[in-house]
């Protein structure tokens, strides 16, 4: 905005430019007291929230208070021998699928109040829930219509379907390709088989090898 020149005044005919914010003009000496305190509290709460960040950290990385990955989702996952899998197995209600012994392997079953259950297979002497991601784990899923459920997946985009030599119905997706997912003969239970390589997790679901337990 262009401010008109009192008379009298010296300066250019027309007016001047008005003052800018932030234009470099040094401010009142009461005005420059007014921010320095206010940087001085700025820099303050800074601290204070930093502080309460680095103490929730902690607070949540260690001590007793703190709970393992599996059993914050609601699984608590531990070593079993193969009778304490028949007796998990005969109790759950609904078959529970594994893929047999294997060599050099323990089996390490999570279950759910859901009644979901997981067998993985991992190394001797592993820690409970240590190797989630890379074992060869084995799912069974109790939900309505299992092979509706997979007939569904079936169509969706990506979707990889395929046959197992038995005529069992198997589907995977490029999205997860680690996972295939065939439904229980009874349609009572969703089966996932589950390897970090997709063509040894296809293998592993076309073998005949996952079968319910007992």
């Amino acid at each position: 905005m262009i401010l008109a020149m009192p008379e009298g005044t010296s300066g250019k005919a027309g007016g001047a430019p008005s003052p800018q914010p932030g234009g470099g003009r040094p401010a009142p000496p009461a005005q420059a007291a007014r921010r320095r305190r206010a940087l001085r509290w700025g820099i303050i709460a800074l601290a204070v929230v930093v502080a309460l960040i680095a103490w929730l950290i902690v607070r949540g990385d260690g001590g007793d208070e703190g709970e393992s990955e599996p059993e914050a989702k609601g699984f608590a996952a531990r070593i079993v021998d193969e009778a304490e899998l028949e007796d998990i197995a005969a109790s759950a209600g609904h078959p529970v699928y594994w893929a047999g012994s294997m060599k050099g392997k323990e089996l390490e079953v999570s279950e759910s109040k859901e009644g979901n259950v997981q067998v993985r297979y991992v190394k001797d002497g592993a820690e409970p829930g240590a190797e989630a991601k890379k074992a060869i784990t084995i799912g069974s899923y109790p939900v309505a219509d299992p092979a509706g459920a997979l007939d569904g997946y079936a169509e969706t985009k990506g979707a990889i379907v395929l046959r197992a030599p038995d005529g069992r119905k198997l589907v995977s997706n490029v999205t997860s390709p680690s996972s295939v997912y065939f439904a229980s003969p009874d349609n009572t239970v969703q089966v996932e088989v589950y390897v970090p390589s997709y063509e040894r997790a296809i293998s592993l679901a076309r073998s005949g090898k996952v079968q319910p337990v007992g």
